[in-house]
């Protein structure tokens, strides 16, 4: 079932609260201070039921300019506006100024009403509403229809209602249901026996009992207790309803602004790259690092502008800037937002976000301007996707953060991702968190990496491979996208990893006619020495008729081709010698069941200093097991 909200805009004292009142026979005037004045204040919300039994969420707001704050707060979500015009007073300084922000915030679906319509004649009557109509003009409420209404004779209500009807077939805020349920919280109160209550329009998907969700910008995860809508107790949420939540768990203060969202989104941001129009109305020219305060859900935060491509911007003007805010948001691309001055008297402009993760900018270069250009046309969600791809810091995107770009159904962004993978666009990296990268982009450092390998086999012949982390900080690449990309080559036979080294997979040591002299020497101490082999440097020195260098590079080699084996640190043996003496070993076993360190001494014809560590590798290879003083063949246990 399609749910909708309506809002209210208009002058103070054009009759907002009253109109809602005839619609709903609800009083949304909540608190003693606007019972006393007159006028409201906080938002007021109201519901009522359509001729074709529909029932409809209603928002009041201020009409105000000191409370223009709670206004914006409560135009998010609305589906449609009902602009309130007086018959009597006709267009005011706030009726514009709504409008304006309706405008700004792409609200397309509205009606005109006219109020007060006992108060006037028809003359007077058809003048406001000629002027009214006028101001619509070149707006997004251009051609809406206009209703003329009386709130105290109920005149012209009915009409109204049915006219919502016709408007409401229009309102489909499609975007809003992406499948990630966002409650914007647009107030919060404690109630005894019961706890933390926010309210708020809900966007993107439902919210269920007992489901777990998240507090944004903040880290507090809570427990959803409760659900009313309409003042009547549900199991779920659905988008697009006026929505109040029992939370548990709470651990920290919430405020208006906050975004109650699934466990999934975790990402705030503080730093955005919006299109942004200045409103002909506003008084001054806008300049880098004007300080100004940023609206969008519920949020009001303060931020500095950064001019990109321009010294300043004039009024009427529309811009590519960014924005530093002071202060994390949740946003989402396509998020519309306002900006007022730092005073918060006059509005300046609003616009949508263009990149909610944006990295800073150098100001004035052609690559900064065709990269927003870039961002601010692409509508393909193919082209979307590459460019998040491509620009991102890390090679690897998280999916998740891919839904902050995308209004996408969770069946949606499977099947797109599945064709962009099936075409060869992107490779999809499975895991505790699932991520993508381009193809191109893969393949470009998989290259890079390639041609390092090779390099550095050329200028060392005899190293097995290249040190993992070596690697990684020459390529400048944190350590999940350097794994990625390294599993990936792998995957492809195109690279080894062995421990802690890489190599390519056609790499095989190579030794020049010298170093095929010292190699033989080495093996030949080695071959004579059985289990009591000399050290390093002690090769060194047998070998003095040539380079340390030369015998160092030519040692390691045959280490890394399994030739000299590693007992411990600084005892090496060489494999032929280690399978005669394991054969000396086993022989003895199966003959005499145990074996200790001085019979094993004896057997091999070495030191202790050999000895030790001899048995000690065979228990860490599995071929023995030690009990106490001694030995025995671990298949026998």
């Amino acid at each position: 079932m399609r749910h909708v909200i309506i809002g209210t805009a208009g002058h103070v004292d054009h009759g907002k609260s009253a109109l809602i009142r005839a619609l709903t026979g609800i009083e949304t005037d909540r608190l003693k201070e606007e019972k006393e004045r007159g006028l409201s204040i906080e938002l007021g919300f109201a519901y009522f039921d359509l001729p074709d039994g529909l029932r409809a969420g209603i928002v009041d707001v201020p009409g105000h300019e000191k409370f223009i704050r709670n206004m914006l707060s409560g135009a998010y979500g609305m589906d449609i506006v009902l602009l309130v015009v007086d018959a009597k007073e006709g267009v005011q300084e706030q009726t514009f100024e709504h409008l304006e922000i309706i405008d700004l915030l792409g609200i397309s679906i509205g009606i005109l009403v006219i109020t007060k319509l006992d108060l006037v004649d028809a003359n007077q009557l058809e003048e406001s509403t000629e002027m009214s109509r006028e101001m619509l003009v070149g707006t997004t409420l251009e051609g809406s229809p206009t209703v003329a209404v009386s709130n105290i004779t109920g005149e012209g209500i009915d009409q109204l209602k049915q006219t919502i009807v016709d408007q409401v077939k229009n309102a489909t805020k499609e975007e809003f249901e992406n499948g990630i349920p966002r409650l914007y919280v647009d107030r919060i109160f404690i109630m005894s026996g019961f706890g933390a209550i926010v309210t708020g329009t809900l966007v993107g998907g439902i919210i269920q009992q007992d489901q777990r969700m998240k507090i944004l910008p903040g880290r507090n995860e809570v427990r959803v207790r409760g659900i009313q809508v309409h003042n009547e107790p549900t199991v779920q949420a659905l988008p697009g309803q006026r929505t109040a939540i029992n939370l548990s768990n709470v651990t920290e203060t919430i405020s208006r602004g906050d975004v109650l969202c699934p466990m999934s989104l975790s990402e705030t941001t503080d730093n955005i790259d919006v299109s942004i129009k200045v409103l002909i109305s506003f008084p001054r020219i806008l300049e880098h690092w004007t300080r100004l305060r940023f609206y969008t859900g519920t949020r009001e935060s303060l931020c500095r502008m950064v001019m990109l491509t321009e010294e300043a911007i004039f009024p009427n003007d529309e811009a590519l800037i960014q924005l530093r805010l002071e202060e994390p948001i949740l946003a989402f691309r396509g998020d519309r937002f306002i900006l007022r001055d730092f005073s918060a008297q006059c509005t300046v402009g609003g616009g949508w976000i263009v990149n909610p993760f944006a990295p800073r900018h150098k100001r004035f270069t052609d690559q900064t301007l065709e990269t927003l250009n870039s961002w601010a046309k692409v509508k393909d969600p193919e082209k979307l996707i590459h460019l998040i791809l491509e620009h991102n810091e890390n090679l690897c995107v998280s999916e998740d953060l891919i839904r902050y770009y995308l209004s996408f159904t969770d069946q949606a962004f499977k099947n797109l991702f599945a064709d962009l993978e099936k075409v060869g666009k992107i490779l999809r990296w499975k895991g505790s968190l699932p991520s993508v990268s381009s193809f191109a982009r893969t393949q470009q450092i998989g290259s890079q990496l390639m041609e390092m390998l090779r390099n550095f086999h050329e200028q060392q012949p005899l190293a097995l491979g290249q040190n993992f982390s070596q690697l990684r900080l020459q390529l400048e690449l944190n350590e999940f996208d350097f794994e990625k990309i390294i599993d990936y080559l792998i995957s492809k036979n195109q690279m080894v990893k062995d421990g802690n080294l890489i190599r390519l997979s056609s790499h095989e040591i190579s030794f020049s006619e010298k170093e095929e002299v010292i190699k033989s020497k080495i093996e030949k101490i080695f071959s004579e020495a059985k289990l009591n082999t000399p050290n390093v440097t002690e090769v060194t020195e047998q070998l003095s008729d040539y380079s340390a260098g030369s015998v160092n590079e030519t040692f390691y080699a045959l280490v890394n081709l399994g030739k000299l084996v590693k007992i411990e640190e600084g005892i090496f043996v060489h494999k032929d010698a280690i399978k005669q003496i394991e054969n000396l070993l086993i022989d003895y076993l199966e003959r005499h069941d145990i074996i200790t360190v001085a019979e094993f001494r004896e057997l091999a014809q070495t030191s202790r200093k050999y000895a030790v560590p001899f048995l000690e590798f065979c228990d860490s290879i599995g071929l023995t097991v030690r009990n106490g003083n001694y030995r025995r063949l671990r298949n026998s246990c």
